[in-house]
């Protein structure tokens, strides 16, 4: 699954074009450290509008949807560890029904509320 054929999947199922490049931010399960999960990177100015991301795990043949609405989270430097004005986030993908940023420096923000949708490929 690419982050295009992925977009293009769930804008298709909402009906309307509602993600695109500049608001969904794609990762790909892998391994941190010890851990298998997903990092992302997203601007900090981006947290003024909706944002889509979609966690890809190809060994499971699935993605997760998530959406945190426009200002939803007013203090992201607060919330994520931050470098060159990016939140920086690795997701554990040991419980996908559980997903936290676990990353030292953090607030281990929890994004499990965030899931819109779950889908097989």
């Amino acid at each position: 699954m690419t982050k295009i054929e992925a977009m293009q999947r769930i804008n298709g199922r909402l009906g309307s074009v509602m993600l695109h490049e500049n608001n969904t931010f794609w990762s790909a399960c892998g391994r941190y450290g010890g851990d298998e999960g997903w990092w992302l990177k997203i601007p900090l100015a981006s947290f003024k509008s909706d944002i889509h991301i979609i966690l890809n795990r190809d060994s499971s043949k699935v993605f997760l949807h998530l959406k945190i609405r426009a200002r939803e989270i007013l203090s992201p430097a607060m919330k994520f560890r931050c470098t060159d004005q990016m939140a920086e986030m690795f997701i554990p993908a040991a419980n996908m029904r559980r997903l936290g940023d676990v990353l030292p420096g953090g607030s281990k923000h929890g994004l499990t509320k965030n899931i819109v949708a779950e889908y097989r490929f």
